[in-house]
C-alpha cells in the first residue's frame, strides 16, 4: 500500500508551472465533456461496484484531457513576484476527502467543475501531468468529479497512466489469482478457492473459500484456524498484490 508521500517542492512546482505555460491551447476545447470520458462515467456503478466504469474511465484518460481548478501565476514582469517568492505557489491542485484518504480532484468538464466549485476557473490539463503530481502529493489518489460521480482512481491505475504503462486491474490478473491460491493453500490446505473482485472506492476484495468441515470443534479445528490465519496474512503481504491493489480487504468464507 502507498505510504506517506512528500509534497512537491517549490522547485518542482515551478517546473510544472513552466510546462503548463508552454502547453498549446486547443481553441476548439471549451471545457466540454469528451466522448470517451463521458461514456465511461455514464456507465454508473452497476452490479460490479463500478469495476467496468473504472476500467473504461482509465482507458479514456489515456487519450483525453481533464479539467482542473487552478491558479495560474501572474506575469512576474507585471507583479515583480516570481514563483516561489513570498509564499506564492504557482500550482495548487484542489484536494478532496475520500474513503481512502485525501485525493487530488479532477473534473470531466467545466460544467462538472462548476457544479461542485462554482466560481473556480477551469483549466484543461493532460492527465499524465496531474497523475505525476498525485503520486508525490497524495500517494497516487485522484478522484474524478467529486460531489457527483466521485470515481476514485486507485494508485496503480494512476501510476500506469502517469508513466505511460498499461494498467492491469488485480481482478483481471489471472496469474495473480493463481499465485495467491497456490501460496495460501500451501499454508492452509483447508482453503479450496480464491477470487479477486472490485469492491468500490479503490478497494480490492480477496475472497477466500474454506472447507467448513475442517473447522469442527476440537484440536484439529484450532490447528486449522492457526493455519488459516497464517495464510490470510501471507495473502495480505504478497508483493504482487500490494503492487496491483491500492486497498485490500481479505474475506474468508466457509464453504
Amino acid at each position: 500500500m502507498a505510504g506517506a508521500m512528500p509534497n512537491l517542492s517549490e522547485e518542482q512546482k515551478n517546473r510544472l508551472a513552466q510546462r503548463l505555460s508552454m502547453m498549446s491551447h486547443d481553441r476548439a476545447d471549451v471545457g466540454q465533456g469528451l466522448p470517451r470520458t463521458s461514456a465511461a462515467l455514464a456507465m454508473g456503478e452497476g452490479a460490479d461496484a463500478g469495476a467496468a466504469r473504472l476500467e473504461a474511465l482509465v482507458d479514456a484518460l489515456v487519450f483525453e484531457r481533464v479539467i482542473v481548478p487552478i491558479d495560474v501565476e501572474p506575469d512576474p514582469r507585471v507583479t515583480g513576484v516570481h514563483a516561489g517568492e513570498n509564499g506564492h505557489n504557482p500550482i495548487d491542485f484542489v484536494r478532496a476527502q475520500t474513503p481512502a484518504g485525501p485525493a487530488l480532484a479532477i473534473y470531466s468538464s467545466a460544467k462538472a467543475l462548476s457544479a461542485h466549485r462554482s466560481g473556480d476557473r477551469p483549466m484543461a490539463l493532460d492527465f499524465r501531468t496531474i497523475g505525476l503530481t498525485a503520486l508525490v502529493e497524495t500517494g497516487g489518489r485522484i478522484v474524478v468529479n467529486p460531489g457527483t460521480d466521485a470515481v476514485l482512481l486507485p494508485r496503480p491505475a494512476v501510476a500506469a497512466l502517469a508513466q505511460g504503462d498499461e494498467w492491469l486491474p488485480a481482478w483481471r490478473d489471472d496469474a495473480l489469482r493463481v499465485l495467491l491460491l497456490a501460496e495460501s493453500r500451501s499454508a492452509c490446505d483447508a482453503i479450496t478457492d480464491l477470487s479477486i473482485t472490485y469492491a468500490g472506492n479503490a478497494l480490492t476484495r480477496v475472497t477466500v473459500a474454506v472447507d467448513r468441515a475442517r473447522f469442527a470443534q476440537g484440536a484439529a479445528a484450532s490447528s486449522a484456524k492457526e493455519a488459516l490465519s497464517g495464510a490470510l496474512n501471507a495473502i495480505g503481504t504478497n508483493p504482487r498484490l500490494i503492487a496491483s491493489a491500492d486497498r485490500v480487504e481479505i474475506v474468508p468464507t466457509l464453504a
